[in-house]
């Protein structure tokens, strides 16, 4: 920018003139800032939105369309010292006999004492003879079948370092040195008949580390047997799952495992999909039912400064309160969920012995709710408390026709919500919204406003150029009127 002058012949207060002039020019950068930010805004909802979506999805709408929740079994054991009960959701309703006659065992070998002075860091050069350079052999291998691995020992070697070399060999074996009773322990990790530790090798080294030559072979390993409902089975390990019923042997004895429907932790589970599904209709309702806020627009920074901080806050308040309002995209997300759960949409229900979910009491209130859905009979709904029950009825006399209604109508929504959340030209995998789109409105905002602003470069030097030269020819003009005045005053 050149030489600028500023009222010097006209007594203008030219920098401020144009300071009021280009303030009237950025009244369109503004307006661009405010476009920009109701985008941002609504990009930050919509984040926190479908955040909210998303988690259903994966956690309440899986759950609901897994045959897995309907699977829920009340499981004992009458002695638990003989049998222990693990999850079993397809064991079969009723009493069982069990009679465990054996537990499986492994194999087991334990060296003599190696005396009162050994360590872990006592080294094998202190317990047996090693010529210069010597190394010595040692072999082991967990069953008759299997063959021998080797590991090779040297004098320098320690209890602990040989120990270490032995884990190394990847061997499903517990081997330690015991420090109080100064001997190897060693066990085979599995169980099971065939199953007998051999170690071999080196003969001094062997009797050196307490394995003499009849104490080279470990005890035999069994199988787990038992009587199930009359009948005798067998087991290489104790983890035995029959029936359905997954079990741990523990001991020897006899025990009734009884097996019924576990109808309160299934009940809960389809209660708890039906809150967090309550939940999520009455915000999108309440978001998309907004009041209008479009005489509102976003605040600048000179408005912000003329209001107090409570004002600015109802202000912006009320504008992101309404980012949603009549949002097609929530509504639809709003009706897949509705129709598909009270009106099956997508969902042929006909050869199912329950049809729907108000054949299970389940059932839509007041219209001015909107969808939202009432357990009759459950004692935390005030409205419907008092009426029977059929959901629970339901799930104590027909399991089987529950878990098929609620896992065919989770599939259909599961299946709806997975096509929304693809990906596209407009949004990201796993979004329900076009994000993408979204941020090239901001990225266009942006470049838009970088392009105002070279543009009121432009104009602010050519206001300063005009105004420097109306300041030059007032002068140039004031000159000449002193100069002829002087003429005039000598004649």
């Amino acid at each position: 920018m050149g030489i600028q002058f500023s009222g010097l012949a006209s007594g203008l207060d030219t920098q401020s003139i144009i300071a009021d002039l280009m303030k009237l020019e950025r009244t369109k950068s503004e307006k661009v800032e405010k476009q920009k930010t109701m985008v941002e805004w609504k990009k930050e909802a919509w984040k926190e939105m479908n955040n909210k979506i998303y988690s259903f999805y994966k956690s309440e709408l899986f759950n609901f369309k897994s045959s897995s929740t309907y699977n829920k079994k009340t499981v004992t054991s009458s002695n638990t010292s003989a049998i222990k009960i693990n999850s079993s959701p397809d064991g079969v309703n009723g009493s069982h006999d069990v009679e465990v006659t054996n537990v499986a065992k492994g194999s087991f070998l334990t060296g003599t004492e190696l005396g009162s002075t050994v360590t872990s860091s006592t080294t094998m050069g202190e317990l047996a003879v090693f010529a210069e350079g010597e190394t010595k052999a040692l072999q082991i291998k967990l069953a008759d079948g299997d063959a021998f691995q080797e590991i090779t020992v040297a004098a320098t070697d320690t209890i602990s370092s040989v120990i270490n070399k032995i884990k190394d060999l990847d061997l499903d074996l517990n081997i330690s040195f015991d420090n109080n009773f100064k001997r190897i322990f060693t066990s085979s990790q599995n169980t099971g008949d065939g199953i007998k530790l051999s170690v071999s090798g080196d003969d001094s080294l062997l009797t050196a580390l307490g394995f003499g030559a009849a104490n080279r072979t470990g005890s035999l390993g069994e199988d787990a047997t038992f009587v199930y409902n009359g009948a005798t089975l067998s087991s290489s390990t104790n983890e035995v799952s029959v029936n359905g019923i997954s079990m741990t042997i523990l001991g020897e004895g006899s025990s009734t495992i009884s097996v019924s429907q576990n109808t309160d932790e299934i009940y809960d589970s389809i209660k708890s999909f039906l809150t967090k599904y309550n939940e999520l209709i009455a915000e999108i309702t309440e978001k998309t039912s907004a009041a209008s806020a479009r005489k509102f627009s976003p605040l600048t920074a000179e408005e912000k400064d003329a209001m107090t901080e409570t004002e600015v806050e109802l202000w912006e308040g009320k504008i992101k309160g309404a980012l949603f309002r009549n949002d097609q995209t929530l509504i639809d997300i709003s009706s897949s969920l509705r129709n598909t759960l009270t009106i099956n949409q997508g969902v042929d229900t006909s050869s199912f012995s329950i049809k729907n979910l108000a054949d299970l009491g389940i059932v839509t209130g007041n219209y001015t709710e909107k969808g939202l859905l009432h357990i009759q009979g459950d004692e935390d709904d005030t409205l419907y408390a008092l009426k029977e029950n059929k959901l629970r009825k339901a799930i104590e006399e027909d399991p089987d026709g529950v878990m098929e209604l609620m896992t065919a109508l989770g599939g259909q929504l599961y299946s709806d919500f997975g096509e929304k959340m693809k990906s596209s030209s407009l949004s990201s995998a796993f979004t329900f919204y076009n994000d993408k789109q979204l941020d090239k409105q901001v990225s266009a905002y942006e470049t838009e406003l970088e392009k105002l602003e070279e543009r009121y470069t432009v104009i602010e030097e050519r206001y300063y150029s005009q105004f420097t030269a109306m300041e030059q020819a007032m002068q140039k003009s004031q000159s000449t009127s002193d100069w002829l005045s002087q003429q005039l005053g000598g004649m």
